[in-house]
């Protein structure tokens, strides 16, 4: 009987420790390198251990004295900044190795990271990196901890992993030949200087505008893109690199400040660019207070432990997102086709943030490239913010620029006045007889004009005016003078026409478009032209009768007639007097 308890109580100690030895047997399997797969993360079970209060050494590490325990590779270590991690790796080789091999962890805000490494002789060789020592004191100079591996011969080699970070972290760790990681670090900062360049593209064009329009808005549209510049090289482990390399306590905290502060001014740069105060003045001043209160919020790191101070402002961010996407979407609403696009552009920022919570929080499994996915949604709201601003900035300069055009241009048309098209009439005239320069003129008529403001009102009979007016552009070249010269009479001036059928098909071409119903009228309308023409170095008519002539031209015109366009002929010359008595005698 004592024989069956024993056997019962063994076979239950099996089954609850059998996962552990498992776990211990999968965690100190030795991890291959083959030359033939230059490059993977490592997925399987790593031994680690934490140092409450960071005493060990790596020799008492390596002494055997240590009871790692497997865990997952991106497992969430719970650290502090009084803790320290510890990871054992054994690697060995398939094949003598042809290229040496390397170590990288893609985690740009780890506060320190040492690898140990046994030279043969009972010493350790340690390379170091982290944003608490200087760029100087790292093995390699980069964004992250990135290191050489010295392996020799076939056998399996254990190699320590030392971390701190101030905060719970995940420890990706990717395995890459020197080659291959020399390819990959030229991609990633190629696939950097790209992004960053072009919102350093933005930030000039919005410095530009700033210098020609002198509006405020665009100057602080410059500084913005220049502040996600700086966040998301930052993040990137750009600025800590190449910037204040030799400063790490401002870039150790800069990593945790400048997304706060980029948030803070992405919600006050939404406010100013849909001016959300005409219809939801409350919610305008909210949007002010969230976005200011985001942006003094990092003076908590000043004041709280900065663990406390990292939750909050994790908090912070997704919240100030939140409402950002609630403005945009409220702009949306009001008919903004703007507000559509900028809402699509902070949803993925906004989803990024509360990943990176919930991940942080231990609610969700890691995903160490979420942070970067997340730099890259910010960066995408940039163009659509300043594009945005454009539009507003252009739509205001063209009111501004159309009223300083009021005593040269007709109101209804935008098209130049009788007065002026007459002054350009004169110089153009006066070039074709000096020079012979090819010009012809051309007056156009809208002659079911009035009809249609007879059976559809005023209202219609302007825009059919003004949807004219846009068929007309299509031919003319940007150069090409244009005035109203009448109710629904136009006159074109075309510079570099040199003969009738080159002009006709033009004409042709107008009379064609005008046959299209217009959109969105019921029924449909259409537009009938008629055009009187003059090649002006042909037959160089007097600027101060050639608009009278082309006119009574088309007066003459049938509204029935198959041929809608006309030249105005030479009228024939008469023999002088002198030549007529030589030719009686």
């Amino acid at each position: 009987m004592p024989s069956l308890f024993v056997r019962l109580f063994l076979l239950v100690l099996c089954v609850c420790t059998g996962h552990s030895w498992a776990a211990a047997a999968q965690g100190d399997t030795p991890i291959f390198l083959d030359d033939r797969t230059p490059a993977w993360q490592v997925n399987t079970d790593i031994l680690a251990w934490i140092d409450e209060g960071s005493h060990a050494t790596i020799d008492f590490v390596a002494g055997n004295t240590v009871k790692f325990k497997p865990t997952s590779a991106l497992s969430r270590f719970q650290l502090n900044r009084y803790d320290t991690l510890w990871i054992k790796l054994r690697i060995a080789q398939k094949s003598p190795a042809l290229v040496p091999w390397t170590l990288n962890i893609p985690m740009p805000p780890l506060d320190h990271v040492v690898l140990y490494q046994a030279d043969g002789s009972g010493a350790w060789k340690l390379q170091r990196a982290g944003d608490m020592h200087a760029q100087s004191d790292w093995h390699r100079r980069g964004m992250y901890a990135d290191f050489d591996l010295d392996l020799k011969g076939q056998a399996p080699r254990d190699i320590y992993l030392q971390i701190r970070n101030f905060k719970p972290v995940s420890i990706p760790i990717r395995l890459a030949t020197a080659p291959q990681r020399e390819q990959q670090r030229q991609l990633e900062l190629l696939s950097l200087a790209l992004v960053l360049g072009a919102l350093l593209a933005l930030a000039a064009l919005s410095l530009l505008r700033f210098a020609e329009h002198r509006k405020a808005i665009d100057g602080w549209a410059s500084l913005f893109a220049l502040l996600i510049v700086v966040t998301i090289g930052q993040v990137a482990g750009i600025m800590n690199t190449f910037v204040w390399s030799g400063i790490p306590e401002f870039g150790n905290y800069a990593s945790s400040v400048m997304p706060v502060v980029a948030v803070g001014c992405t919600l006050l740069f939404v406010r100013s660019v849909f001016g959300l105060a005409v219809h939801f003045r409350w919610f305008d001043r909210f949007l002010s207070t969230v976005g200011w209160g985001t942006v003094v919020s990092v003076l908590s790191f000043g004041v709280m432990d900065r663990y406390l101070a990292d939750r909050v402002s994790g908090l912070i961010l997704i919240f100030t997102t939140l409402v950002a996407v609630t403005a945009t979407m409220l702009s949306w609403r009001g008919g903004s086709t703007m507000g559509r696009w900028l809402t699509f552009a902070l949803l993925p920022q906004f989803l990024g943030q509360l990943y990176l919570f919930a991940e942080a929080a231990g609610l969700v499994p890691v995903i160490w490239e979420m942070r970067y996915l997340t730099s890259l949604a910010v960066a995408l709201a940039v163009p659509v913010l300043l594009y945005g601003l454009s539009q507003l900035t252009h739509d205001r300069k063209e009111l501004v620029v159309r009223a300083n055009h009021l005593p040269t241009q007709d109101a209804l048309t935008g098209l130049l006045t009788k007065e002026v098209f007459q002054t350009h009439l004169d110089d153009a005239v006066a070039r074709a007889i000096e020079t012979r320069e090819p010009v012809a003129l051309v007056m156009v008529r809208v002659i079911n004009h009035a009809h249609i403001q007879r059976d559809y009102g005023d209202t219609t009979a302007e825009q059919c005016l003004l949807r004219a007016v846009v068929k007309l552009q299509r031919i003319l070249r940007d150069v090409d003078p244009a005035g109203r010269v009448g109710t629904a009479q136009f006159g074109l001036l075309m510079e570099g026409v040199t003969t009738r059928q080159a002009l006709s098909e033009r004409m042709v071409k107008l009379i064609a478009s005008g046959l299209i119903p217009l959109p969105g009228l019921v029924p449909e309308v259409t537009l009938h032209f008629q055009a009187a023409c003059v090649l002006l170095h042909e037959n160089p008519v007097p600027a101060v009768r050639v608009l009278d002539d082309l006119r009574e031209l088309l007066s003459g015109i049938s509204s029935q007639t198959r041929r809608p366009i006309r030249f105005l002929e030479a009228l024939p010359t008469e023999a002088s007097e002198l030549h007529s008595q030589s030719t009686s005698t």
